[in-house]
């Protein structure tokens, strides 16, 4: 098979003496995407109390 541009692309980046950029792939810096919670609108649009309502309803 022929080989595709990007990987043309890299392997002269190699020759060059650039960095690896496969080695930069799939790095999250310590940060786990599942454990990250994010809060959602039903925190807020559906309290149980109007004590837990962010926007008070006048």
């Amino acid at each position: 098979m022929a080989k595709s541009a990007a990987r043309k692309k890299r392997e002269k980046r190699l020759r060059q003496g650039e960095m690896d950029p496969r080695l930069l792939r799939g790095n999250w810096n310590g940060v786990m995407p599942v454990t990250k919670v994010k809060p959602d609108k039903r925190k807020y649009a559906y309290a149980k109390s109007d004590d837990d309502r962010v926007f008070k309803i006048a």
